[in-house]
């Protein structure tokens, strides 16, 4: 097991034999010989250690637009890895096979079954994203949370070999270790799923108030950002809680890019209906009526609706179609080929 970098004895007298964890917002309380929400950290000896430190379940080459990124080295490959386990339990999870199945029992079960697996070097990686020619390298698929401690030294080694570091998350992150991150996260995407902290505990056993805590925290500390909600009928689908969201995002720089996603009955949610196409172009609408100047809608083939507009002159720059550019009219510094309009992001 790996020493994990963010706890501390939670100091109160009855909870001696607990030590908290600080990786993220649940910062559980994990009794000795116990593991945490994620059941990736456990306590031995007062220490708290990643049981899953090097075991990834995936690995492999994305487009970038995949994470989905847009505004952030479009057109390049992002080598892409995510160890097992997870601190939501999304009842609607597209991973749920490598994020939910190590929910249900201890972290003893988890010890024995990992024992034998391969464990990769994070230089291994690293060397993997240079192989593949890839310009950055995402920590997704589950949460970059459970694989805290492993991510940080794959992202040291590869800013040393000049390559950029992506987030893909739920955004439940603590001060400390949003800090953590400082000079080595480059950019997120991060999902508002809820607007509404009663569907959030719900749907995905988390609470609303620290994900905007940590948009507002990574933010600050320049990490580019992208926001991605998926839309779900009956939950987050109506004008208000679809208007909030976007406000919010506004509120901290109307520039970053709002992904809205179709929904598809999956996991635990497989009576849930298909987003309906009306649904999310109406919430675009929305989303332009607040002031955001990049909107896209996602899991779904519609005609423009993923293509970057100049804010300025309205000009197409990036057309799209899936994961591929067709066309590309952001010229150097990241600004419109037509006008000289600065578009956000990094290009």
């Amino acid at each position: 097991m790996h020493e994990i970098r963010l706890f501390k004895k939670t100091g109160e007298e009855k909870e001696r034999e607990y030590t908290q964890c600080l990786i993220c917002a649940h910062k559980c309380r994990i009794k000795e010989g116990k593991s945490g929400v994620c059941r990736t950290i456990a306590n031995k000896g007062g220490k708290l250690y990643s049981i899953n430190y090097g075991i990834l379940v995936a690995q492999g080459v994305d487009p970038i637009e995949k994470k989905p990124l847009f505004h952030f080295l479009p057109g390049t490959f992002s080598y892409s890895i995510a160890s097992p386990g997870c601190n939501f339990r999304c009842l609607g999870c597209q991973n749920a096979d490598i994020s939910q199945s190590y929910r249900d029992e201890g972290y003893e079960s988890h010890l024995e079954y990992f024992k034998d697996l391969e464990r990769v070097p994070p230089e291994d990686v690293v060397k993997s994203a240079l192989r593949s020619n890839c310009k950055s390298i995402a920590y997704t698929y589950t949460d970059p949370a459970v694989f805290f401690d492993y991510s940080l030294d794959v992202m040291e080694l590869a800013h040393k070999n000049g390559i950029k570091n992506v987030f893909v998350t739920n955004g439940y992150y603590t001060e400390e270790s949003v800090g953590a991150t400082k000079g080595l996260l480059d950019a997120a995407n991060i999902d508002i799923k809820f607007f509404n902290d009663s569907n959030y505990r719900k749907i995905c056993g988390g609470r609303l108030e620290p994900v905007l805590e940590a948009v507002k925290m990574f933010y600050k500390n320049g990490v580019h950002l992208e926001i991605t909600t998926l839309l779900i009928d009956e939950y987050n689908n109506n004008p208000e809680e679809i208007r909030a969201i976007a406000d919010f995002i506004a509120s901290v720089d109307a520039n970053i890019p709002w992904h809205i996603s179709r929904f598809f009955p999956l996991y635990k949610m497989q009576d849930g209906r298909v987003t309906q196409e009306k649904s999310l172009t109406a919430a675009a609408n929305i989303g332009k009526d607040a002031g955001l100047k990049y909107i896209y809608v996602g899991n779904i083939r519609l005609d423009g609706y993923e293509d970057t507009v100049c804010p300025s002159c309205r000009s197409l720059l990036v057309k799209r179609e899936g994961y591929n550019i067709l066309e590309n009219n952001i010229i150097e510094g990241g600004k419109c080929k037509f006008c000289g309009y600065k578009i956000y992001g990094a290009f």
